[in-house]
């Protein structure tokens, strides 16, 4: 743990030295702010506020907290999520539930998956599993 905060003070250090070299004077006190704010914020939530999450960051949220409550014996994930662009929202499902596959909105479950419904709209067919902030888990 010691040695992850030296490198961070360090990157940080770093980062610092080179603003001080390149940006104007007159952005370097709110770019300062932005850094002091982000390294005190916890992980997810400095992942969160990057630009891949920028189209929709309670989707991300909405992913973080759901990878942490799928039953633990979901052999896959359907998302159902009609508001979230198919290159955002698939590929950050996919990228944050990793290993468990994930299908986009499919007509039928697999046998052992769960879906995820993303908003107020359920998918018909499907009981409550766990309600979730921005969404839903549910199972057949």
């Amino acid at each position: 743990m010691i040695a992850r905060r030296a490198a961070a003070l360090a990157a940080y250090t770093l980062l610092l030295v080179t603003l001080l070299r390149f940006a104007p004077p007159a952005e370097l006190g709110a770019r300062a702010a932005l850094l002091g704010r982000g390294f005190a914020l916890p992980h997810a939530e400095r992942r969160a506020e990057g630009r891949g999450t920028e189209y929709d960051r309670a989707f991300f949220r909405f992913l973080l907290e759901a990878r942490d409550l799928l039953p633990l014996d979901a052999r896959g994930v359907a998302l159902y999520a009609p508001d979230i662009p198919e290159w955002g929202g698939l590929y950050l499902a996919v990228y944050e539930l990793a290993p468990i596959p994930v299908a986009l909105a499919p007509r039928r479950l697999p046998e052992g998956w769960v879906a995820l419904a993303y908003g107020p709209a359920r998918p018909s067919g499907l009981r409550l599993v766990r309600e979730l902030s921005g969404g839903a888990i549910l199972a057949p």
